[in-house]
């Protein structure tokens, strides 16, 4: 792994994982000397994480910004998430490969299992495979890239989420379900249809939480 690479991993997690806070101002220097390394590969490092919308430039030069979220942010995430994922389900709908089709069957019976033992763990690693499979079969592994990428920007509050909203709870199991047996069964209008309806639910959900339980009690932001 590369000086660079290995500055991006570290930052990365350490931002998901929230031991840098929403609003913290972090340095190249800070994380150089943390990793033993120049600075140079560090600032590369700042600079695709900043591309990925989890570091933000402050312009005075003090340092780098760990991004924040708003509401606007939010409705922008899952308003792509909503067009890319749709688009997704809907070329995985036509794919026969059999094999493909069981790994997706198979990931769903995963989630299944995930929501009935009250797992978040294993809930987000079996949403995570089902995904992957989705996108394997839409043949479009840059689409699915890309929705990672929007994934991490709202990773922090995705958690909390999980967990406070049950959203492994039968109901949530059911959406997954819905748009997965449309696609097993060939029918790429009704997946898109599914998707779209559990995007919006958790959208609305997400804003009700923070609205109600996190912005007010978030200072520094979300």
């Amino acid at each position: 792994m590369s000086y660079q690479d290995q500055a991006y991993e570290y930052v990365r997690t350490r931002i998901l994982q929230m031991h840098y806070k929403p609003n913290e101002v972090i340095s190249d220097r800070q994380i150089a000397d943390e990793l033993n390394i120049s600075r140079t590969p560090v600032r590369d490092a700042f600079t695709r994480l900043e591309a990925e919308g989890l570091l933000v430039n402050e312009e005075d030069r003090r340092g780098w910004r760990v991004y924040t979220l708003t509401l606007e942010d939010i409705r922008e995430i899952f308003e792509i998430k909503k067009a890319i994922e749709g688009m997704i389900v809907v070329k995985a709908a036509v794919n026969p490969d059999p094999a493909l089709r069981q790994h997706l069957a198979d990931a769903l019976a995963a989630m299944k299992a995930a929501s009935e033992s009250n797992s978040t763990q294993e809930w987000l690693l079996a949403d995570a495979r089902l995904h992957e499979t989705l996108a394997l079969m839409a043949e479009n592994v840059r689409a699915h890239r890309f929705v990672l990428i929007l994934n991490a920007q709202w990773h922090r509050v995705r958690l909390g989420f999980t967990a406070t909203r049950s959203r492994m709870s039968s109901r949530a199991y059911d959406e997954h379900a819905a748009f997965v047996n449309a696609v097993l069964a060939g029918d790429a209008a009704e997946s898109e249809h599914q998707l779209k309806i559990h995007m919006e639910r958790v959208h609305d959900e997400l804003v009700d939480l923070l609205v109600n339980m996190v912005i007010p009690y978030a200072p520094y932001g979300i």
